[in-house]
Formats: structure tokens, sequence, C-alpha cells
């Protein structure tokens, strides 16, 4: 990947992650290319690795849009998830190390220390939690893995940032079943981290429901 190709994917794939770029917001080459400071090429070839990312769709004849998550895709997302960390998370508890163990207590420490405004806390955890579980899964020592989960990482965080601003997302709780993973992962006790694991995935479940009708359901249980 050239120079200017890195550049272009870094600075649109962070504008999407961010909400410049809203969901279904039309991607133009010449104006992307504008904006960054390339030519046009650079731009294409970093819409195509977006859309091997699964942040951008295209249609033919109408262009490149940020992806548009329905509520169910969103619930679909986090169900698929679950079921393969969870497999990750019982290959983990076998195979992690001691100082991979501490990485996954040093993330725990740092989401629960957050402070400051609380927007910026709520960027800088979801930050966090998404490094606690790719640090999660690369301890199962599966490069399969780490690969098919990689997109399923980014794909929730456009619609889920807002969410977490209007406190649909219960932070609290998700630090909680960090505690408990880690304590899992600890004692090596693979059956135990893996339902754990699932367990915590599963309960954003009840976001679809948020999602669908704009009401808050069951918002105690929502988290990551």
């Amino acid at each position: 990947m050239s120079n200017a190709t890195l550049k272009a994917y870094q600075l649109i794939r962070q504008a999407i992650l961010d909400g410049d770029y809203p969901p279904g917001s039309q991607l133009r080459e010449e104006h992307l290319a504008s904006e960054i400071g390339v030519s046009r090429t650079p731009v294409r070839d970093a819409l195509r690795r977006l859309l091997a990312d699964g942040l951008v769709e295209s249609e033919r004849n109408h262009g490149t849009f940020v992806t548009d998550l329905t509520p169910a895709e969103v619930l679909e997302v986090f169900e698929i998830r679950a079921i393969l960390e969870g497999y990750g998370a019982r290959r983990a508890a076998e195979l992690i190390t001691d100082d991979e163990i501490r990485e996954l207590e040093r993330l725990a420490d740092a989401m629960e220390a957050l402070g400051g405004r609380e927007e910026l806390r709520q960027e800088r955890w979801a930050k966090l939690n998404t490094e606690f579980h790719t640090a999660l899964v690369r301890s199962s020592r599966s490069r399969r893995l780490e690969r098919i989960l990689r997109q399923m990482f980014q794909v929730p965080l456009v619609p889920l940032k807002q969410y977490r601003l209007h406190g649909l997302v219960n932070i609290d709780r998700s630090n909680r079943q960090h505690r408990e993973i880690i304590e899992g992962m600890r004692e090596h006790d693979a059956a135990w981290v893996s339902r754990t694991v699932e367990a915590h995935l599963l309960s954003a479940r009840n976001l679809a429901g948020v999602l669908g009708d704009g009401t808050a359901k069951s918002l105690s249980s929502v988290c990551l």
C-alpha cells in the first residue's frame, strides 16, 4: 500500500468512526481527494480496503456509501461475536500468558479510571474496550479468528457511539464483566470463561429493541 493510499485510508476510516461521515452518506472520490490532498487513485484504493473492512458499501452505478446497519444487523453482529469470541476465550484460557493477563488488567484499569467530560470519557472507553477484546482474541493464538473478528469490531462502532452518549450502554457493568473474564483467564478455566464472554456480548442484544423503536427497553442490561 502506498503512503498516499495509507493516508487516505486512515483519514477516511477515522472520519467514519468519529461520525463525521454519518451512516448512509455517500463518499465521493473527487471530494475526498481534494479534502485529503491526494489524487483520486489512492482514495479509490482506500475505499476498496474500507469495503473489505465492512465500513462502506458499494452500489453499482450509484457510488460508495458509509455502511448503515439496521437494528437486526447490529444484533446479528453481537450474536456472531458471542459465538466466535466464546470459542476464542476457550482457546485463550489454555494458552494465555501472564504478560497477556497483565495487559488485560492494564486495559481494565484504564477503563475504570476514566474521568473528565462525559463525551470524551465515552469515546476513550470505546477505544479501550475494543483494545481489550482485540487482546483477548489475540491470546487465542488463532490468526484466522483475529481476521474474522477484526471487521466485526469495527462495524458496530458508528451506531453504538450515539447510544453510548445517551446512556444506553452500561459501562460500569461492562467493566465488572471484564474483571470476571480476567479472573477466568487467571484460573485457566476454559469452559467458565467461554460462557462468561458469550454472556458479556449477548447482554448487548437488548440494544436491538432500543434501535428498533427508539424507546429505552431494559437499559440497565445493555453493555458491551
